[in-house]
C-alpha cells in the first residue's frame, strides 16, 4: 500500500545523505542498484514541501539507512534532532 509523506528541503539532504552509502556499498559489492537508484532519482527531483507517494520497500529503505545515519551520528557525538525528525516521518 502506498503511503504519502511529505519532505521538506532538509528532510530531502537527509535521506539523499543517508541513500548514497547504502547505494555505494551495493554497487562496490556488485550488486544490483536499480532500484536505489530509482529512489535517490526520485527523492532528488520531488519539490519541496509536496507530498509523495512511497511504496512500503522504499519507506522501509529510507527508514534503515536513516536510522544507520543517526546510529553513526550518535557514535560521533553529533547532532541528531534533524535526523530524528526525518525518522518520525518515515513511522
Amino acid at each position: 500500500m502506498m503511503r504519502k509523506i511529505k519532505l521538506t528541503r532538509a528532510n530531502k539532504s537527509i535521506l539523499l545523505k543517508a541513500l548514497a552509502p547504502y547505494y555505494y556499498k551495493q554497487r562496490a559489492l556488485r550488486r544490483s542498484t536499480g532500484f536505489v537508484e530509482k529512489l535517490i532519482l526520485k527523492i532528488n527531483a520531488l519539490p519541496a514541501d509536496k507530498k509523495t507517494n512511497f511504496s512500503p520497500d522504499e519507506i522501509r529503505l529510507m527508514r534503515t539507512t536513516v536510522n544507520q545515519l543517526r546510529n553513526e551520528r550518535l557514535a560521533k557525538g553529533q547532532y541528531t534532532d534533524a535526523v530524528d525528525d526525518m525518522l518520525l516521518k518515515l513511522f
